[in-house]
């Protein structure tokens, strides 16, 4: 599913910024209904509808390989696109997630916090 969602910039342009899921990205199919969802189950991202914040997420699926914990799958996770929009501290469209989906940032902010106190 799509969000529409309007800034002023956009509104002066006419132009309407959407904001796909991750699984809409990256068409890894296991997404609700997804093609592989039987063989590798649906995505913990969908599931909670987190598709703006997947690199947080431990076992979404990149490359074909169910992958770990972020601090595990980090590298890969900062080279990919979903990462380089949505990722809060410098992703193109940062503010319009924050704004558009603020239960997904809630738990987004949840994922850091725990994170972070198993770093100290």
């Amino acid at each position: 599913m799509y969000l529409a969602f309007y800034s002023n910039s956009d509104e002066k342009k006419g132009d309407v910024m959407t904001l796909p899921h991750c699984w809409e990205i990256k068409k890894c199919g296991r997404e609700k209904g997804g093609c592989k969802v039987e063989e590798f189950g649906e995505c913990p991202a969908s599931k909670g509808d987190l598709g703006h914040s997947c690199w947080a997420i431990a076992g979404t699926l990149c490359g074909g390989v169910v992958q770990g914990t972020f601090a595990e799958k980090e590298g890969n996770c900062m080279g990919c696109e979903v990462y380089q929009r949505y990722n809060r501290a410098n992703g193109t469209d940062r503010s319009h997630v924050m704004e558009a989906h603020p239960d997904e940032q809630k738990h987004y902010q949840e994922v850091l916090r725990n994170m972070h106190r198993y770093d100290n």
